[in-house]
């Protein structure tokens, strides 16, 4: 049996609290205090866990964005990326909630820290600055995933995975510098 600490409950009270808020009024109109009434909360307490409702909003997200950063760096697609799909795919209705231009500017930071990372993590030298060559791969990630879910064109969840690994991948080899030819 699996006990969660009064801290963990405390949390997972905020972020669901959080999630409920966002999604019926959306992220510019959710406050720190309206979180803490949510969650049932003195707002002393929500800052012992986030530092501000954009701190709440990277966390809610980043389990799923760790996935997408894996991509970047893992020459087999991550199993988790499908179901992370399935589940925005899922939850496609709330599409607008994350993809509003505040909190799309904020998950956008959160993902290419993420990505610049894991470049990071590779031995090689890169064309670009790593956090350049992180925006970049971030931002064409986040657009795949938002135009599929918007619905400007279907595709099955599975095929999604497998393109949205290709991709980023690709775009990670581009960004390494070639090796000069040894005279």
């Amino acid at each position: 049996m699996v006990f969660e600490s009064r801290g963990e409950r405390t949390r997972a009270a905020i972020l669901r609290a959080f999630v409920g808020l966002i999604f019926r009024n959306g992220f510019d109109h959710v406050s720190v205090q309206s979180i803490a009434a949510e969650a049932g909360i003195a707002r002393s307490t929500f800052y012992e866990h986030f530092s501000s409702k954009e701190d709440v909003l990277r966390a809610s997200m980043s389990q799923f964005f760790v996935v997408l950063a894996r991509c970047v760096s893992s020459d087999d697609q991550p199993l988790e990326l499908a179901k992370v799909l399935d589940h925005f795919w899922e939850n496609r209705r709330l599409t607008d909630a994350i993809f509003a231009p505040t909190p799309r500017r904020i998950l956008a930071l959160s993902l290419s820290e993420m990505v610049e990372k894991r470049l990071r993590e590779r031995s090689v030298e890169l064309v670009l600055p790593p956090r350049l060559g992180a925006i970049h791969i971030a931002e064409a990630q986040l657009a795949l995933v938002e135009s599929w879910l918007r619905g400007r064109a279907f595709a099955d969840p599975g095929d999604m995975a497998a393109a949205l690994h290709r991709s980023s991948l690709a775009s990670a080899a581009a960004l390494v510098r070639a090796k000069s030819p040894s005279a």
